[in-house]
């Protein structure tokens, strides 16, 4: 996968990298102005505080190799270099430990280097192919009603009370809160993006998703558009006619050609009426319903059917998430 297609599905990992980065920055912030008049307690055990500056250079330090990870696939080398850079900033401005001078200047010649080395690599390597497999496909719409429908969903609203917190969290404490709450809103926030984004790397939107739940599937007729391959499965490009609806394009992955599909340029479908993105091929239909099928796909459509794009994973529970934040950090501003 390319660096520009790895970056439109998995934008979640670039967020969870730009709150890191600045948790760097952060964290060696406090340091370098809070470290002097840091108050420590020993014991037989050991020492320890309470401030954030005490330990904060450790958790700056983990911060930035995160951030460098999550970076990765968009920056190289350079994501090291902006976390080195973005460290040294911290630790200068403001500064009140004349120790820190020395490792500051340090780490920016380290993030310099760095940054210079991911920049000469990749005009090396050129420009990189817009995606695995050929060239773009077609542009399509989204289910905008189905989408809207699963907003409302209680399972949508249970998703979502995990990111509200965390999101709230971190805004409310960076505004007016105390940073320990800023901190813990900022972590939990990194954790969510980082699982959001592994569930999104490998979705397609023009792919359908499936299977179909038995309970809500329903048979149609479709027509068969183009034929291609994808690894070792087929992409059957179909144009699916619903009894109840419009009809739409989507494609469809199977692994073999069950309905001689490629032959008879036409198929029998499952689909979720109200989630057109759910489509998969039953793998035995009868074969008066397959015949039926055929027939009823060799129509001539009035016009170009639309194409249906699948929602990326979370996409509700993403709009949720924000709408409750906005509502919750509000209340809070007036409180």
């Amino acid at each position: 996968m390319s660096t520009r297609a790895y970056g439109r599905t998995s934008w979640p990992w670039a967020a969870a990298a730009v709150l890191l980065f600045w948790q760097t920055w952060f964290l060696f912030h406090v340091y370098a102005t809070e470290h002097a008049a840091v108050r420590w307690d020993c014991d037989s055990e050991g020492c320890g505080t309470n401030d954030l500056a005490g330990p904060a250079i450790p958790f700056a330090v983990i911060s930035a190799l995160l951030a460098a990870v999550l970076a990765a696939p968009y920056l190289g080398l350079g994501g090291a270099g902006v976390g080195a850079l973005l460290a040294a900033f911290g630790l200068l401005v403001r500064r009140e430990d004349d120790h820190a001078l020395l490792a500051a200047y340090g780490i920016a010649a380290l993030g310099v280097a760095l940054v210079l080395a991911g920049a000469v690599r990749a005009v090396r390597r050129g420009p990189t192919a817009e995606a695995e497999g050929g060239p773009p496909r077609p542009r399509g719409r989204p289910a905008v009603p189905a989408l809207l429908r699963l907003l409302v969903a209680p399972a949508t609203l249970l998703a979502a009370v995990p990111g509200t917190l965390a999101v709230t969290g971190l805004v409310h404490g960076a505004l007016d809160g105390p940073r320990w709450i800023m901190m813990l809103g900022l972590n939990a926030t990194v954790a969510l993006l980082v699982a959001l984004g592994a569930a999104r790397l490998n979705h397609r939107p023009g792919v359908a998703q499936g299977p179909v739940p038995d309970e809500t599937a329903a048979h149609a007729p479709a027509r068969l558009n183009a034929l291609t391959t994808r690894g070792t499965a087929f992409v059957f490009d179909l144009t699916v006619r619903p009894a109840r609806g419009a009809p739409y394009r989507i494609e469809v992955e199977h692994p073999l050609d069950l309905q001689d599909i490629r032959v008879h340029g036409a198929a029998l479908v499952r689909h979720d009426p109200r989630r057109p993105w759910l489509v998969d091929l039953p793998s035995h239909p009868s074969a008066a319903e397959l015949t039926a099928a055929r027939a009823a796909a060799r129509t001539e459509d009035p016009e170009p059917a639309p194409r249906v794009w699948s929602p990326p994973p979370g996409a509700p529970v993403l709009l949720l998430t924000g709408i409750l934040t906005a509502v919750l950090v509000t209340l809070l501003a007036r409180a």
